[in-house]
Parts: structure tokens; C-alpha cells; sequence
């Protein structure tokens, strides 16, 4: 599937000349300029209104794409030339399964808006090793999975398949307990079948702040019990990487991790993303007193304990699987001490850990390809997936 962009809009007949001389130097700063844009089409509907008809790789990509408006001159000049838009909708195509140079494909593993996901193919034939990758943001609808293509980016450059996936998370319907847990497992297990240059004998999970919370959670699927989310796994990972992550969720709710977000005007960590759903804020801000664990698992561990036992990673039996945890020591958001504990715990039950402190680091540098301990985190990828034969 590729995603479609249709728009609508009116030009009055003495500026249509203007407006097509223009189009050549729009379109030509969007192939600049914009990540994952395949083609533009105008279509003339009557004398005054067009349809432009833009086709994107996947979803973030229109997204961020959006949000950079007339950023060049050549789409200020074409915008400029519009008298007013008429209506703008999202579509999906769904015949170029089989469409030669396709690398990107947005991809739903269930019906619901967020269950979708980015499958990214590197050049070649294949089977790739695949890493699913998890994005960030207290588990809200505030944030999505286009604050991670630096990451995605550069792992489909290094040969491997990624699966930057997405996820119902608070603030949304279906979001918190059981459904962002059950849309995690979802999305990893949506793997089997997906695609068959997709070798997933080599998968490693890999998230961020969150996200790396969830997938720490997904790599300990095997040991929950049958009647908890997310057991039974069909995709079985080889390794785990944990970027400036909340591991410990009973100290996190203790801390009253999140209560920050109960004030929009608060100075955000060093290069945070803008929330890519801001809409989504009033209602979180409004009920997370308490912090974002209660909102999250539905109470907090008092509350619940039995949830909080299933779904922090520091509570349930080793993931089985080798773990790499990065975190910086200036992170503003996420102590290290929640990594540090896990890696510990997994160290001393005999399991292979290794805990990766970034002196100096806050909350995004871990997660950014251009700082320094990113080689580090590659160098381990390439490590875990050779197998154990080859390290």
C-alpha cells in the first residue's frame, strides 16, 4: 500500500496560469524536500476547482510533510497562487503490491486507525535481517512513530528491514490497558507473513523512552501467563535494545512518572519532537494527576498490582534474549537508575546484559543516529544478528 494525499482546492480562472506555472518548482522542492514523496497529479474538475492527487511511501512521511507547510520557496510560490482549499482526506492504494522499486509500504495489522506500521525494505533481494522499532512519547496519543525515522533511516541504510510500528496509546480509543500491549504484540507477531525477504529467524526489538518500555515488555512475552496480553508469541526476538527507557514501572508510578504532561506550557526535554497530536493533550493532561502509569495500566500499582507484574519488564522472568540498555545520565525525562536496575537483574539470574551509560546524555541524544554512542548501538545489532556463531 502507498498512501495518498487528496486535496481539493479552488483557483480563480486569471490566476490559473500562474498556478501551473508554478506547479514545476513545487513539485520539484517536494522531491527535495520531502522524505517518501513518489508523484503529484492535478486533476482540473471545473472551471475553478483541482484535485491534487500526491502519493506518499507511508504514512509519517505525509505527516511530516505536513508540518513543514510552504518551507521552500518554490511551495510558497505554488500555494500562493490558491484562492482556497475545498477538502483534504487521506487514501491508501492498494494495488502496487507488486509495484518494482516499492521499499516503503504502510501496512495495517488490524482495523482500527493506529494498528498500522512502516515496512522498510533495504536494496537487494533479501531475506534481511528485521529490526521493529518503537517509538516514544508516556505511551499518549500526543506523539507518533515519524519522531523515529532518523533511527529507521538509518538502520534500512546499514541492510536491514524495519518495521517502525505503531500503536493505540492513551489519550485515543482502545489506548492503556489491555490495547497498546495487545497492539504491540499485534504489530511484532503481523511480522509471520508480512513480506518474504523478511528473515525472521534475525529480529531485534529496539525502542525508545516508552517505546523502549514496550519492547522490553514484548521480548518477555514467552514467560507471561497464558491469560496475560501478549502471550504466546509468534515472533520470537534475538535481542533487545532499550534506548533511555522506563523499565521499572513500579518505581516509575511511585515517582508519579508522566505528571509533567499535566501542564502543556512545561519546558520539554532537550530536542523533543512537537506532538504530532496535540488535540490529544487536553484529555490526557486532565487526568494525569496521578501519573501516566495509572492512566496507562488502568490504576496504579496498589491498584493493580497483578498488571504491573505482567507488564514491567523488571518484574517478570528474564526475556531470554541478549539486552543492550543505553541511557545518558542527563536525561531529563527517564532516570538511569530504571535501566541500570533491569540490566542488573538480568546480569545476576545469568542472562546477558549489557548496560551502556552516556555521560552527559539526556533523553533524545540516545535515540539520534549522529551522537556518538549510536555506533555502539549498531555495533551490537551487527553482533547479536551474525548469531552466536559468529560473535
Amino acid at each position: 500500500m502507498a498512501v495518498i494525499e487528496l486535496t481539493t482546492f479552488t483557483v480563480s480562472p486569471e490566476r490559473t496560469r500562474g498556478m501551473l506555472d508554478a506547479r514545476a518548482g513545487m513539485v520539484a522542492d517536494f522531491r527535495a524536500d520531502r522524505r517518501g514523496f513518489l508523484s503529484a497529479r492535478l486533476v482540473r474538475l471545473d472551471e475553478t476547482t483541482w484535485l491534487d492527487v500526491v502519493e506518499w511511501t507511508d504514512d509519517a512521511a505525509w505527516d511530516e510533510s505536513k508540518l513543514k507547510g510552504a518551507n521552500t520557496p518554490g511551495i510558497a510560490a505554488f500555494f500562493g497562487t490558491i484562492d482556497g482549499l475545498v477538502d483534504a482526506r487521506r487514501g491508501v492504494r492498494y494495488d502496487d503490491a507488486e509495484e518494482a522499486g516499492r521499499r516503503v509500504r504502510t501496512i495495517a495489522y488490524g482495523t482500527e486507525p493506529s494498528q498500522v506500521g512502516e515496512l522498510y525494505l533495504p536494496d537487494g533481494a533479501g531475506p534481511f535481517p528485521v529490526v521493529v522499532v518503537v517509538h516514544g512519547g508516556y505511551w499518549t496519543a500526543m506523539w507518533d512513530r515519524r519522531q523515529i525515522t532518523d533511527v529507521v533511516d538509518d538502520l534500512v541504510g546499514r541492510g536491514y528491514a524495519v518495521w517502525n510500528v505503531e500503536y493505540r496509546r492513551v489519550g485515543e480509543p482502545g489506548g492503556g490497558w489491555p490495547g497498546t500491549f495487545s497492539d504491540l504484540a499485534a504489530a511484532i507477531d503481523a511480522l509471520a507473513g508480512l513480506d518474504p525477504a523478511l528473515d525472521l529467524s534475525r529480529v531485534v526489538l529496539l525502542g525508545h523512552s516508552a517505546g523502549g518500555h514496550l519492547a522490553a515488555w514484548a521480548a518477555h512475552r514467552g514467560s507471561l501467563p497464558a491469560e496475560a496480553p501478549g502471550a504466546d508469541p509468534k515472533i520470537i526476538p534475538v535481542g533487545l535494545v532499550s534506548l533511555g527507557s522506563p523499565l521499572d514501572l513500579v518505581a516509575a508510578d511511585a515517582a508519579g512518572f508522566g505528571v509533567v504532561l499535566a501542564d502543556p506550557d512545561a519546558e520539554p526535554p532537550k530536542d523533543a519532537p512537537e506532538p504530532a497530536r496535540p488535540d490529544a493533550w487536553p484529555a490526557v493532561s486532565a487526568a494525569v494527576g496521578d501519573g501516566i502509569l495509572n492512566l496507562l495500566l488502568g490504576g496504579r500499582f496498589a491498584e493493580q498490582p497483578q498488571r504491573y507484574g505482567w507488564a514491567s519488564p523488571l518484574e517478570v522472568p528474564g526475556p531470554g534474549v541478549p539486552v543492550l540498555a543505553v541511557h545518558g545520565t542527563a536525561d531529563e525525562a527517564v532516570p538511569a537508575e530504571w535501566s541500570r536496575r533491569y540490566v542488573d537483574k538480568i546480569k545476576a539470574a545469568g542472562g546477558d546484559a549489557r548496560y551502556v551509560e552516556v555521560d552527559g546524555g539526556t533523553h533524545f541524544d540516545v535515540a539520534q543516529p549522529a551522537h556518538s554512542v549510536w555506533p555502539t548501538v549498531t555495533a551490537w545489532i551487527e553482533q547479536i544478528m551474525a548469531g552466536p556463531g559468529r560473535r
